[in-house]
């Protein structure tokens, strides 16, 4: 198979289990990716309201739905633990758009 590519990230060679530290890398170049589109994305004023929108949304589902009396088991712990990154990769978004990206929740 001369045509078979073993150098791109999708070859079957690369789908063996990634250690920590390759995750972790993925995870903050993902990371990097996702607030670069969304800050693409909310310098046009039609998809910002969206995106505004839709994340006043979210948050807002997430925080009526929470009950602080209980004690966190392990997937509500996870899950608060990725609301906690949302938020931050909503920060780093209006750390460059400012005010225009707020939303009303955050």
């Amino acid at each position: 198979m001369a045509d078979e590519d073993t150098t791109h990230p999708t070859a079957p060679d690369s789908l063996t289990a990634r250690t920590p530290l390759e995750l972790d890398i993925a995870a903050a170049a993902h990371r990097k990716l996702l607030v670069l589109a969304l800050q693409l994305m909310a310098r046009d004023e039609v998809l910002r309201a969206a995106l505004v929108e839709a994340v006043s949304q979210k948050l807002t589902f997430h925080d009526s739905h929470e009950d602080a009396g209980l004690e966190a088991d392990a997937a509500f712990a996870f899950e608060r633990r990725v609301d906690e990154e949302f938020r931050r990769v909503l920060f780093d978004v209006q750390a460059v758009l400012g005010e225009e990206m707020r939303s009303p929740v955050a």
